[in-house]
């Protein structure tokens, strides 16, 4: 029997994927149904994989480049002294 836990973290992605071998789809699947926390988690997650693949990469304007760069370089200066 698979728990909650267990369903998000280790079959989710897999389960949408549809990586999964038809017996552990099938347990997961008569989990969902008796599970309305984790058949409402994954329809989230469905949703926002979708939003996610709809994105447009956007570009870090150069100045930002520059004052991120400044950031980490005094963060790792500090870590090493």
């Amino acid at each position: 029997m698979i728990t909650c836990k267990e369903f998000i973290l280790d079959f989710l992605a897999d389960y949408l994927d549809a990586t999964l071998s038809p017996e552990v789809v099938a347990e997961l699947e008569h989990h969902l149904a008796s599970c309305p926390p984790c058949l409402a988690y994954l329809n989230t997650y469905k949703r926002t994989r979708e939003l996610v693949g709809q994105t447009v990469p956007a570009e870090m304007p150069a100045e930002m480049k520059t004052i991120l760069r400044k950031f980490l370089r005094e963060q790792l200066t500090k870590e090493m002294s």
